[in-house]
């Protein structure tokens, strides 16, 4: 059962992307623009130095400075943990995705037509 490409419905020229990625020269053109996006780690210090230093300004009786060094850690952190887990569903979308050399589209292993 071969996999054939949705677009052109062409299944000789369908590969494996990263296996092709890696069998192009470095120097390629094509091995920037079929590159594995790039792995993202999040920076943990900030929000939680907010979130600490929110709490130590609550128990101090600041508490206006304490809730909004508390929401902005809280919210700070929250943007970091999806944009890391983005980062990482791009990662793993391309390495299943497969790529038609005859039409050159790029598309997930999943909308490939069975020949």
């Amino acid at each position: 059962m071969a996999l054939a490409c949705p677009r052109c419905k062409d299944h000789k020229q369908v590969l494996d992307l990263p296996e092709y990625w890696r069998s192009l020269s470095q120097d390629a053109e094509a091995k920037r623009k079929y590159a594995q996006p790039a792995e993202y780690t999040a920076q943990w210090l900030l929000p939680v130095g907010a979130v600490v230093l929110g709490v130590l300004l609550l128990v101090s009786g600041a508490v206006a400075a304490g809730v909004l060094l508390l929401a902005g850690g809280g919210g700070i952190g929250f943007w970091l943990s999806r944009r890391s887990s983005a980062a990482e569903e791009a990662r793993e979308r391309w390495t299943r995705s497969l790529i038609c050399r005859q039409c050159p589209a790029v598309f997930p292993r999943e909308d490939a037509v069975t020949v």
